[in-house]
């Protein structure tokens, strides 16, 4: 088939959708069915030699169900120059790049995946998706979201079960302090478990004898500060917590 070529068909069995694409957004899908059903534009998908759609999942998806014909060009394209094209349409999501990878990794054999076990520590404590990273990650690099959505993310060895431990205390915080999830309420802890200095034992043991001291607070050392003055509460003897960036 020759790449230039704009083809058209109504023969939707032609089309599969590539393995390791975004999952579909069936919100887009109606946004586009609406307008499509007012407008027809006729902006074609992007297949590969196997008919794959590389570009246009969501636009082949709606077209479908309105019975309209498919406009569609062939290319060689890789999934990486599908993730490219797609920031010029509808933008990939964290959670795309995401299942992206985890369908990639699904496809190997061998050891799980950092992206898998990443959705594995996501589903298991339900915290953002910048928490997850940070906690998995053991620290705030400034590339890591990046390197993550560029399949270049790496857990560091024995960073999955320091982290899992991490967020069991965080979890176990939510008894009494209702902004355990708040990002950066979670980023002060990952300072404070930084520290020799914390005994997470005794900040807990504080925190259920006067959670009002513990409060909503707008940054990362807002929060250091309040849960440095909960611990030092009826100690003669007063710590001062180093400020890490988590």
């Amino acid at each position: 088939m020759d790449e230039n070529r704009i083809y058209k068909t109504t023969n939707y069995g032609l089309f599969k959708l590539k393995f390791g694409n975004r999952p579909i957004d069936a919100g887009h899908v109606n946004k586009l069915r609406r307008s499509m059903s007012k407008e027809f534009i006729k902006t074609p998908i992007t297949v590969n030699k196997k008919m794959e759609i590389c570009d246009g999942q969501h636009r082949f998806t709606a077209i479908k169900a309105l019975g309209l014909p498919i406009f569609y060009r062939v290319s060689t394209e890789n999934l990486d120059t599908i993730r490219t094209m797609n920031q010029n349409n509808k933008n990939w999501t964290f959670d795309d790049y995401l299942a992206s990878f985890v369908a990639l990794e699904s496809r190997q054999d061998g050891n799980i995946g950092p992206y898998t076990q990443f959705n594995v520590f996501k589903k298991q404590t339900k915290l953002p998706n910048a928490v997850c990273l940070a906690m998995l990650k053991g620290n705030k690099s400034k590339t890591a979201t990046t390197d993550f959505k560029n399949g270049k993310f790496e857990i560091p060895p024995g960073q999955f079960s320091v982290a899992t431990k991490q967020a069991k205390m965080i979890m176990e915080v939510g008894d009494y302090y209702d902004g355990y999830k708040k990002a950066k309420f979670i980023m002060a802890m990952l300072s404070l478990f930084q520290d020799e200095q914390f005994s997470f034992k005794k900040f807990i043991k504080k925190l259920s004898m006067n959670r009002n001291k513990l409060y909503h607070c707008v940054n990362t050392l807002d929060y250091i500060d309040a849960i440095e003055r909960l611990y030092n509460w009826g100690n003669a003897t007063k710590v001062k917590f180093r400020r890490y960036h988590a």
